[in-house]
């Protein structure tokens, strides 16, 4: 069979000969491939981006979780009760006792503005002392000391507080008998 496609292909060839490629086809051919390279490039490149993508988006999760795991961190840190239950409680009771003699205090703002002025810049002082040691106790080692300092900071802000209630009811004394004797 082999000899008969041979002799065939032999006897026939000038008919063979008449269909040759237009020149034409080369060009189409040429514009496809272009086409494809183009297409090609295009996906590499989406590859490429959708790499960067992946990786963002991993380093974003990471980053997260992080963020995440050292606030919850610093958050444990800050809490009294998981350092010390006791002087948690403690921190909660001077805590409202001094909010209470704060807001006592406020009465004097209408009666000596300027005293109310004075006694405020001395709480503020011992306010930002134990914010202070509240930020001091998330970064040391020894943070039951930092906790007692902020105990005794909280007292003596009670014993400011005390004080300047003392000298407030001296001044509304003073003040009544200025204006009893002014009738």
């Amino acid at each position: 069979m082999s000899e008969q496609l041979e002799n065939f292909i032999k006897n026939h060839k000038n008919e063979f000969d008449v269909f040759e490629p237009s020149t034409d086809l080369w060009e189409k051919l040429d514009k496809r491939l272009e086409a494809h390279q183009k297409k090609s490039k295009q996906r590499s490149k989406m590859r490429v981006i959708y790499s960067f993508g992946k990786v963002a988006a991993i380093l974003l999760i990471v980053l997260s979780f992080g963020f995440i795991w050292g606030y919850y961190k610093q958050q444990q840190a800050t809490n009294l009760a998981s350092i010390n239950p006791e002087y948690a409680a403690k921190e909660v009771q001077f805590s409202s006792l001094i909010e209470v003699k704060r807001s006592e205090l406020k009465d004097l703002k209408s009666i000596d503005p300027n005293l109310y002025k004075t006694f405020k810049s001395e709480q503020d002082k011992l306010e930002r002392e134990y914010q202070s040691l509240k930020k001091q106790l998330v970064t040391t080692p020894n943070q039951d000391k930092i906790v007692k300092a902020m105990i005794r900071n909280l007292q003596s802000q009670i014993s400011l507080l005390n004080q300047q209630l003392d000298i407030t009811k001296e001044v509304k004394q003073i003040k009544s008998k200025q204006n009893g004797q002014s009738i």
